[in-house]
């Protein structure tokens, strides 16, 4: 069969089915990949010249149900990661293995749709596969290799930088702790910026390399407008404690953000009440910030109220922060 030329603008779920039909009998497909052409086939069928082979995989639900052991830090760069030319070596009763997520439509579609398949590996494939039951071409090719990064059960090491860029993957791997109030500009942005410097401190960096240490702080409130500046009095009581609040820029609650949050930190019982009314299943289980009690909103008070509160918000940041360092 000759190549096939790839068309963004046509429907690819034809090609998806031709490259299924192949796949269940045994052959070999060429598609369009995130670093040049991509091989696919089921397990052992792979030409044994292609490096590095990988197991094609959409998630980290399809991930564990290979056998695979997803850490924590695995299910971020997925979640918020895939499809992307980046590949993750996981641990299995097995030993090590690889999965990968390319970043194509037809490879994306395959992907989600072929589990009944059973297993399919993937490999680059710059030179083509010369027997290749159907191979499917695109215009501009892009060159070049994955990033590969090692995750295990509690961190990842980037083995080989690629395609996929370092400081992205650390951005990504980081595990986002979200404070919420209502309108993010008193209580959660005081949370957020004591946090910052408390954490900093126990792991030993600056503030801005918290995220390349794997913690990436926000807020945001139930009730916010988006854009506005922390009270003057939460500036004031920030800076007190070390902190910089004076670029902050309040922003509302969003399913994305929510989704995306590994702790969702709240101040009252009210906020936990909107999270779980608006955005039910859209985030991991919200709790308080003070355990079971709630903290007063200081708005309207004087600096003595806020340094009241920032002192109860660097109290409880301490057991959690205990808790998120493990030291």
């Amino acid at each position: 069969m000759p190549p096939i030329e790839w068309n963004p603008t046509v429907d690819p779920s034809d090609l998806v089915r031709q490259a299924r039909g192949a796949l269940a009998a045994g052959a070999v497909v060429v598609l369009p990949g995130d670093c040049g052409p991509l091989a696919v086939a089921q397990a052992g069928a792979l030409p044994s010249h292609l490096p590095e082979p990988a197991l094609l995989c959409w998630g980290a639900d399809e991930a564990e149900a290979l056998g695979l052991r997803v850490s924590p830090v695995a299910r971020r760069l997925m979640f918020r990661g895939w499809p992307a030319p980046l590949v993750l070596e996981l641990p299995s009763a097995n030993g090590p293995a690889r999965v990968r997520c390319p970043e194509h439509p037809v490879a994306e579609l395959l992907a989600q749709s072929a589990a009944d398949l059973g297993p399919l590996h993937v490999a680059d494939a710059p030179d083509g596969v010369p027997d290749a039951a159907l191979v499917v071409t695109a215009s501009l090719q892009p060159s070049g290799a994955p990033t590969l990064v090692r995750a295990t059960a509690t961190s990842y090491e980037i083995v080989r930088d690629g395609a996929f860029p370092r400081a992205e993957v650390e951005r990504l791997a980081a595990r986002i702790i979200l404070f919420v109030c209502t309108g993010n500009t008193c209580r959660s942005p005081l949370a957020e910026a004591l946090a910052k410097v408390m954490l900093a401190k126990r792991v030993g960096c600056a503030v801005d390399e918290l995220p390349a240490r794997g913690f990436w702080v926000l807020s945001a409130g139930v009730a916010a407008y988006a854009g506005d500046a922390a009270s003057p009095e939460s500036v004031a009581t920030a800076a007190e404690h070390g902190a910089d609040l004076s670029r902050h820029a309040s922003r509302p609650v969003n399913p994305q953000l929510l989704l995306a949050a590994d702790d969702v930190i709240c101040m009252t019982r009210g906020h936990l009440h909107a999270l779980a009314t608006r955005y039910t299943g859209t985030a991991p289980a919200a709790r308080l910030l003070c355990g079971e009690e709630d903290l007063d909103d200081p708005i309207g008070a004087g600096p003595d109220v806020y340094r009241a509160c920032a002192g109860t918000i660097r109290t409880h940041l301490e057991r959690l922060i205990t808790e998120w360092v493990g030291a």
